[in-house]
Parts: structure tokens; C-alpha cells; sequence
């Protein structure tokens, strides 16, 4: 198996690259490749990182396959990683095959082919780990500090990378003296330091939207639920599926005294970052959240016997074929098999939304602005249309980059198509008309809005707006702010509100 370690390595490459093609684009994906055309220092809800390469990928091309290949890119990255880090402790190369060979075909690796913020995440992360490790085991203040550099693109990624950050100086403490682990732990956050200074200027200068976005308004109102920590163990058992944890426990010795004969402290960046993960899933979790952590896995899975690596691969490659199949035959369904159902609308806008955009074209021309009623859609029929849909009033519970890319005075007095929604918005415009879009036997519905009276707009949705995702705490020094200076100006400097 392990003899044949190019050949899989290159068939799971070829069958992520056709998934890459035929899976259709996610309301994610659509939002980020606009982003990725307005390059800036930060966005509204996540930092820039993944904006920044999404553009650099879609300078090949403007279909989502060619973003893709950025995930694809760091699949590669991440089971060469896990290769060079386990020949490193075991000296055995076939052992360390099998290792990367066990990531290569799981389905952690084989279906992660859409783009995503956690993209970003999961590359920076695993460049830091892994030039810790080197700069660790071979004493090298240069690696450690390049790890710190990592750490901090990581931070431009997401804020999970704080508890990357944790790990590491555990791993520090653990393995080194004090005053060895003090001046590592300053090495390694100086490197780091420069990118979370960029991020908290800009976001000085943008109304915190990041830290609102992703520290206060998504964290109001949680409540506790124990079936998250249910959800929780059982993504983990997913994740890691039941075979390997089966063997792992079977030969749990035999890797405990591995790990410390080795000091491998790829351990410690696995189970820390997911112990806490864990620890927060009563309050609020999300299934994606682990990714980024979980090829720390795999380095130090060698320490069991050839034999248990070699049925972990087979059985997991299995486990994904399965995958595999249910998401061929599911795309290869006709849409109109689930005309009924209640998600049949969505999945026309996902699936068909070049048609939904021809459609409105053919029966409305260049007559309006184009709208949808959340960023969702208006993310995929952008994508799909090549023409940029704005976000009209939102029923979303956050803000979105679109806050800053659309300044609705300029639309005063215009006329606005928007699409998909039953809302009533005749306060914002001098004449509504209710019409019907019909796509594949769905009659979507479709306000034209004549005259949008900007004003009306401004003191009733955007108002609403700035208390419901900007309203910026005391404690957070607001230095400038887009929202504020476009819509609300003379109220900032009459009476200092934010």
C-alpha cells in the first residue's frame, strides 16, 4: 500500500479536481469571490486572508473551480506536512507514508474540495505548527519565529488561531525551561504581532466590524444546550472515524510512550485547541471549527504497528468511496424530483441561478438595479450573472461586506428589481409592482420598485441596522466608520453616538 503512495496521492488529487468542477457553488463561495474582486485590508465579517488568495486564484479564471484549487493546493500541502514530520520523529519512511496516506484518503480530506474562510485557516495553521516543530526538535529561533509569522496570517484568517497560539506556548512550557520557554514564547508572538496590529488599525478605521461580527452580535442570547456537546463528540468520532479511534485505543500505550520518548508535540496541537473547542460546544459550536487542527492528528498516529495503519487506510478509503457515490448520484438527480419540497426554491437559485439571471434580463432588460433580499442570494446570482446584485433591506440576523460595498444614496430616486422576496416595501419607493419569475415550473416572486425613496430608507431600515450591527460598545475606540459617515454623520457630531 504504502509502495503506492504517489499513485493514491494523484487519484485522490484527479477525483478532488472533478468534484472541484461539477459540484455547484455554495452561497459562501459566491459571497467570497465578490469579495475577492473588491481586494481591501479587512472585510465586515471575517479578516482578509481568504479575499486576498480567492483573488490571486481567480486570476486564472472566473468559474469557482479555479478558486478551488486553493483548497486543493493546501490538501497537498497538509499530507506532505504530515509525510516530512512523521519521517522526521520515526525515521521510517513507509511508516510515515502510511500516516499521510490515512489524511489523504479520509473524508476530512477527500470531500473538503469549496472554499472557504476555514481555508486560509487550515494552511496558516498547519505552516505554524509545522515550522514550530522543526524550529522545535532542531533548536532553530528562526523556524519558531517563522511559525509566528504563520500565526499571524493565520489571525488574518480567523480568530480561531488564538488557540493555536495556546497550544504552542503549552508545548513551550511542557518542553522547555522556563527561561527558554519565556523567550521562544516572545520570539514566536513577535512574528505575530505585526498582522494583529494591521487588523486592529483597520478595524479602528471600519467600525470594529469584525470584532462585532464575531465576538458581540453572533454571541447575544446564547443559551446553553447540552445536545451540543453531543453534536460535538460525535462530529469528532466522524472526523477521525471509528476505526482509527478503535486502534488508537487499542495500542494507546504503545502511543503514549511514543509521544513522550519523542516529545512529539503534535499532540498538544491536536487535543488542546479541540478540548477547548469541546468545552464551548454547550454554548455555541460549529461543525467546522475543528478542521484546521485535525492533520496535527496524524503525525503521531505512527506509533502504532504497520498492520492497524494499513486497515485504518482501507477502511477510510471505503468510508469515502461511500461519500463519494452519494454525492455522484445526487447530482446526477434532476432537480424536479423535489419540486415539492420546500427547499426547491433555494436549490433553483444554487443550482440554476445563470438561468433565473437570464430570465430576468429577458423580461426586464437594464431597466432596474439589481436586488436580492439577503446576501445569500444576492451572492450566487452575482456569481452567476456576472452582474453585481445589491443587498436590499436584509432579513439576515448579521451584516455583510455588502454594507460597504453598496452606499444607497446613490440609488436615491432609481429603480430597484428585487428578487425572491414577499416583503412589503412600499414606503421605499413612489410605485410598487408585484410580479412572478417563472424557472423550471416556480413562480418566483419579484417587487419592481419605482423611485427608491433613499430617505424613508435610511430612517427606518438603515437605523435599524445601526443598532442592531453597529452599535459599537464603549470600550472599543471608533476612529472612523463607514456606516456612520455615509448615513448618520450629523447625528455622530451632535450628540457622539456611534
Amino acid at each position: 500500500m504504502e509502495k503506492n503512495y504517489t499513485k493514491i496521492f494523484l487519484i485522490i488529487i484527479l477525483i478532488k479536481l472533478f468534484f472541484a468542477w461539477v459540484f455547484p457553488i455554495t452561497t459562501d463561495e459566491a459571497y467570497w469571490l465578490i469579495l475577492g474582486k473588491h481586494p481591501d485590508v479587512n472585510y465586515y465579517d471575517h479578516p482578509p486572508m481568504s479575499g486576498w488568495v480567492i483573488y490571486l486564484f481567480s486570476l486564472l479564471g472566473s468559474h469557482v473551480f479555479f478558486a478551488r484549487l486553493y483548497t486543493i493546493f493546501y490538501g497537498i500541502l497538509a499530507a506532505l506536512g504530515i509525510y516530512f514530520a512523521a519521517k522526521e520523529m520515526s525515521q521510517d519512511r513507509e511508516k510515515a507514508k502510511l500516516a499521510s496516506l490515512i489524511f489523504l484518503v479520509s473524508p476530512l480530506h477527500v470531500l473538503f474540495v469549496l472554499i472557504a474562510t476555514d481555508t486560509s485557516l487550515c494552511l496558516f495553521v498547519l505552516l505554524s505548527g509545522i515550522s514550530f516543530y522543526f524550529g522545535h526538535s532542531r533548536n532553530k529561533t528562526s523556524l519558531v519565529f517563522l511559525a509566528g509569522v504563520f500565526l499571524g496570517l493565520a489571525v488574518l484568517s480567523k480568530y480561531f488561531s488564538g488557540l493555536l497560539l495556546i497550544a504552542l506556548i503549552v508545548c513551550l512550557f511542557v518542553y522547555k525551561s522556563r527561561k527558554q520557554a519565556v523567550i521562544k514564547s516572545i520570539i514566536l508572538v513577535s512574528g505575530a504581532i505585526p498582522f494583529v496590529l494591521l487588523h486592529l488599525y483597520w478595524s479602528s478605521i471600519n467600525c470594529w466590524t469584525n470584532i462585532m461580527f464575531n465576538v458581540i452580535n453572533r454571541n447575544q442570547d446564547i443559551e446553553r444546550d447540552y445536545t451540543g456537546l453531543i453534536v460535538f463528540a460525535a462530529f469528532q468520532i466522524y472526523l477521525s472515524t471509528p476505526w482509527l479511534l478503535h486502534y488508537a485505543y487499542r495500542n494507546f500505550r504503545q502511543i503514549q510512550e511514543g509521544i513522550r520518548k519523542d516529545r512529539n508535540l503534535f499532540f498538544f496541537l491536536f487535543a488542546i485547541p479541540v478540548f477547548l473547542l469541546g468545552m464551548v460546544s454547550i454554548q455555541n459550536t460549529g461543525l467546522h471549527w475543528y478542521f484546521s487542527f485535525y492533520p496535527f492528528l496524524f503525525p503521531f498516529l505512527f506509533y502504532m504497528p504497520s498492520e492497524n495503519l494499513r486497515k485504518i487506510v482501507t477502511y477510510s478509503a471505503l468510508f469515502s468511496c461511500v461519500h463519494l457515490i452519494v454525492a455522484s448520484v445526487l447530482l446526477l438527480l434532476p432537480m424536479e424530483i423535489i419540486q415539492n419540497s420546500k427547499h426547491y426554491k433555494t436549490l433553483l437559485i444554487y443550482f440554476h441561478g445563470d438561468e433565473i439571471v437570464r430570465e430576468i434580463q429577458k423580461k426586464y432588460g437594464d431597466q432596474y438595479i439589481l436586488a436580492g433580499n439577503g446576501y445569500s442570494t444576492a451572492s450566487v446570482l452575482t456569481y452567476h450573472g456576472g452582474q453585481e446584485f445589491i443587498v436590499f433591506s436584509s432579513g439576515s440576523k448579521y451584516g455583510r461586506h455588502f454594507d460597504k460595498l453598496n452606499d444607497f444614496r446613490e440609488y436615491a430616486g432609481k429603480d430597484i428589481l428585487i428578487f425572491s422576496s414577499t416583503e412589503d416595501y412600499h414606503d421605499y419607493f413612489d410605485q410598487v409592482t408585484i410580479d412572478t419569475l417563472k424557472v423550471r415550473n416556480y413562480d418566483f416572486p419579484v417587487t419592481l420598485g419605482k423611485g427608491f425613496r433613499y430617505p424613508q430608507y435610511r430612517n427606518r431600515f438603515l437605523s435599524w441596522a445601526r443598532e442592531k450591527w453597529y452599535n459599537i460598545p464603549d470600550f472599543l475606540p471608533v476612529c472612523d466608520c463607514f456606516f456612520f459617515d455615509r448615513y448618520f454623520p450629523n447625528n455622530e457630531k451632535q450628540d457622539g453616538s456611534r
